[in-house]
């Protein structure tokens, strides 16, 4: 499989969400909803749907609003590695979370 990097750096062909989707494989949908809900978050399964967030489709319910996504979008950048301020303090609280994502990016730019 290809690999689908999201504007932050996420590899999607790895993500859970992603995969379960490609696959329409709605009791792992429904699982991951589950899983990734907690007693400050709830996830329902519809809400777990992506087809990556920087392809047309479904996306994952917070896609809509993330401000690194809608500031990729306004540049029309494909992710962040493109940007001339790779890396923003958007971007830095999501990679933090990511190391992987960072590292992504970072092969891309060095491609650039």
């Amino acid at each position: 499989m290809n690999r689908l990097i999201a504007y932050c750096g996420i590899n999607c062909s790895e993500c859970p969400s992603y995969l379960a989707t490609q696959k329409d494989d709605k009791k792992e949908i429904k699982k991951i909803a589950e899983n990734w809900s907690s007693e400050s978050m709830s996830f329902k399964p519809e809400e777990i749907y992506c087809d990556g967030c920087n392809v047309e489709g479904r996306h994952f319910s917070w896609c809509e609003n993330c401000d690194i996504r809608i500031c990729c979008k306004e540049k029309q950048f494909a992710n962040c590695a493109y940007c001339e301020d790779f890396i923003c303090d958007k971007l830095k609280n999501s990679l933090e979370k990511d190391p992987s994502a960072k590292q992504y990016l970072k092969q891309i730019r060095n491609t650039l």
